[in-house]
């Protein structure tokens, strides 16, 4: 018997989880029954952009009735890394911050607004130090997480330098935060032999399995991770939900009751982070038709104050910058820029987006040129379009 298929091109499906979403119903961690003796975990965060750790004085903080601990880098039993890839990506600052919002410490009290309270009272001194805080900046001092490296075909200078017509520009690209339907949250349940449950909502629970265990210097067996519902996600909880796990579950086990951190909205948007922003420099040659000869483009993006996966997105936007025209001589160098901000991290798209339209924007420039219609200069660049 034949399947029927449902819908198709043109035709409105509903999301599996749509009525649920609209309606109230759908259960996100946050709305998980609270086991016995649950405590509320919050993050103290840097107010520095760059700047040395003198001191953290969370004495005052501690001596509210109810706040039950304090726990700073120098109280991790296991490897400070939340790197995805790489690795020195800390879980939380030891002597260094390096962005405004960066995770220091995590207070752990009876409920929620207590721990969020005690945290606004942990002192911090600070030696500060001269933050980079644009791509500008980071291109002068050759600031960068990673490599700088090109990809090129052809002889791009040479087809530029031959072609009829030649144009230069500058094109800047702007960052986009996530706004995930849920934001940052995890609860950590201690088990039987000193195991960890934990609950997170993240798009990548093998990550957090593994980055927890590292963190608390377990067996990748003694962590379990369940997600209930990712809360939506666009990439902003591919990597980041690491920090609110690992602090969840150090405490959880230290103390031997069930911890949740739920990162506040601004909190988390201050915390973590977004879409990368980038500055991009091109020169293009094209003929009198619109056909492109030759380009160069230098594609610098922000990555903030670690790798996370910057180096990857930036591939992406290299192998994305031609979107589907023919560029028969082309240099495209990627820089990665180290900035005193928040690590930027994935986003739909991956990097594609911020390729595909710096090429899009040479096409219209190219169209405003020769004033000839924009559709026309794409269809005579497309591939399979031998001129």
């Amino acid at each position: 018997m034949a399947t029927k298929l449902r819908g198709g091109v043109g035709s409105a499906i509903v999301h599996d989880s749509a009525s649920k979403h609209v309606s109230g119903e759908a259960i996100y961690l946050d709305d998980i029954p609270n086991p016995a003796g649950l405590l509320h975990g919050q993050i103290v965060m840097s107010t520095k952009a760059h700047a040395r750790i003198i001191s953290i004085d969370a004495e005052e903080a501690l001596a509210l009735d109810g706040v039950k601990a304090i726990y700073t880098a120098k109280d991790i039993i296991g490897h400070n890394d939340a790197a995805p890839i790489f690795s020195d990506e800390p879980v939380l600052a030891e002597d260094l911050v390096e962005y405004v919002g960066m995770p220091m410490a995590v207070i752990i009290a009876e409920n929620f607004k207590l721990a969020s309270k005690a945290a606004s009272m942990v002192k911090v001194h600070y030696e500060e130090l001269e933050p980079i805080l644009t791509i500008e900046e980071a291109l002068k001092k050759k600031s960068l997480v990673a490599p700088d490296h090109t990809l090129s075909l052809g002889n791009a200078d040479a087809a530029i330098a031959k072609s009829e017509n030649n144009l230069k520009g500058r094109f800047t690209i702007g960052g986009q935060d996530h706004f995930y339907l849920e934001g940052q949250i995890a609860m950590a349940i201690p088990q039987e032999d000193t195991d960890l449950l934990v609950y997170s909502s993240t798009q990548h629970p093998s990550e957090v399995q593994a980055l927890v265990a590292e963190f608390m210097n377990f067996d990748l067996h003694k962590v379990t991770v369940e997600v209930r519902r990712m809360g939506g996600g666009f990439g902003g909880k591919e990597t980041q939900p690491a920090i609110m796990a690992c602090c969840a579950g150090l405490a959880a086990h230290k103390l031997g009751r069930p911890v949740k951190i739920r990162v506040c909205r601004d909190d988390d948007m201050i915390m973590t982070g977004k879409r990368h922003n980038f500055e991009v420099n091109y020169e293009v040659g094209y003929d009198n038709t619109g056909v492109i000869q030759g380009v160069k483009m230098q594609l610098a993006s922000q990555c903030g104050n670690v790798a996370d996966l910057s180096t990857s997105i930036l591939d992406r936007a290299l192998f994305h910058a031609d979107n589907c025209y023919n560029l028969k001589n082309a240099e495209l160098h990627g820089i990665p820029c180290k900035t005193h901000t928040v690590s930027n991290t994935a986003f739909r798209g991956f990097g594609g987006p911020q390729g595909m339209i710096v090429i899009e924007q040479i096409i219209d420039e190219i169209a405003r040129k020769l004033k000839i219609d924009a559709l026309e200069i794409r269809r005579r660049n497309l591939y399979g379009k031998e001129v």
